[in-house]
């Protein structure tokens, strides 16, 4: 069995293309939870009539909470062998992805990896994709991942391990240690949950097919506007990332950790930037010192050549210039 879990606030426009691209999975040993977070236009009325039309659909219903609060209790209510994670505006390509990790995670895997893309043609290309054939060349293509202290700094610092929607998690990884996504935090939360996987997980394996769609250019996507809590939350996640990093006592680990911190100063300083944003553009300066101030310097060593240089030019720049940077950042997007 796996168990899909959706977090849906406000997702009428998107969500039957949605829930349609997990009904065309071939693989029909699967739950669909569809957990609507107070959303205030037709989402709730809507997962109703999903649910009631087909059998494989679970309705849940809480008052807004946000996304974290929204997937754990869809975590709650799973009851499946696998645990699959995506957002009410994106969607799932390969209609054979189930099989893929159903049969890859075998009885040893712990987490299942797949590939995902943004490319605006796959939103109208879901469930086209994959032969038998080349299935089974997936499969024979597949390769584990060494959990090492150098791989994990790697997946922290290429960011690889930023996001759900390209993973498959055995629930009993979850269930052993509690793990759950930080209420309250919108941004980041999805790298603590997987690093906290990470720890207890003994095998990753990646498998190359094609699963998630993602809808970047959605009105609702954290990436596409500004957002007033973002530096909080990121800081509160730099915060608890620091003290993993800690624990671990491994330098690579702790390079890793400061210079996704450090990047962080940088999208929120560049988010200054943004037409939406609402903070006077007299007192942005200072905001961005504040922003700054958080993460004054980032060590180097441990970190690979391109990061390295990326990090030196990061505590050489001052509030002042990295603003000024940003913007003309921010003016090529």
């Amino acid at each position: 069995m796996v168990s899909v879990i959706v977090p849906v606030y406000n997702g009428a426009s998107n969500l039957r293309s949605t829930v349609a691209s997990v009904l065309a999975q071939r693989y029909c040993s699967f739950e669909l939870i569809l957990v609507d977070d107070g959303s205030t236009d037709s989402s709730g009325a809507l997962i109703d009539d999903l649910a009631e039309a087909d059998a494989r659909i679970r309705a849940l219903h809480q008052p807004n909470q946000g996304v974290s609060a929204a997937r754990n209790r869809g975590i709650e209510e799973a009851t499946g062998d696998w645990v699959v994670f995506l957002d009410a505006d994106d969607q799932l390509v390969d209609p054979l992805l189930f099989d893929a990790v159903v049969r890859a995670g075998a009885d040893d895997a712990d987490i299942v990896c797949f590939a995902s893309s943004d490319d605006p043609a796959l939103g109208a290309a879901a469930g086209t994709r994959t032969t038998d054939l080349r299935l089974r060349a997936s499969l024979s293509e597949s390769s584990d991942v060494r959990l090492d202290e150098h791989t994990v700094a790697q997946m922290i610092a290429d960011e690889s391990a930023n996001a759900v929607w390209d993973k498959a998690y055995r629930r009993t990884v979850i269930e052993a240690g509690a793990v759950r996504f930080v209420d309250g935090i919108r941004m980041g939360e999805d790298l603590l949950f997987n690093l906290a996987c990470i720890d207890r997980a003994e095998v990753v394996r990646t498998v190359p097919i094609l699963g998630h769609w993602y809808r970047r250019n959605s009105a609702g996507s954290a990436t596409a506007r500004y957002l007033p809590d973002k530096f909080a939350d990121l800081t509160e996640v730099g915060r608890r990332l620091e003290e993993w990093a800690q624990s671990t006592a491994s330098p690579d680990i702790i390079a890793a950790v400061e210079f996704i911190r450090a990047k962080n100063v940088f999208s929120c300083m560049r988010d200054l930037h943004r037409p939406d944003c609402e903070i006077p553009r007299d007192q942005r300066l200072a905001v961005a010192k504040r922003y700054r101030v958080q993460v004054p310097s980032v060590r180097v060593r441990g970190l690979g050549a391109g990061r390295r240089l990326l990090s030196s030019a990061y505590n050489l720049l001052g509030y002042r210039t990295m603003y000024r940077v940003t913007g003309l950042v921010g003016g090529l997007r």
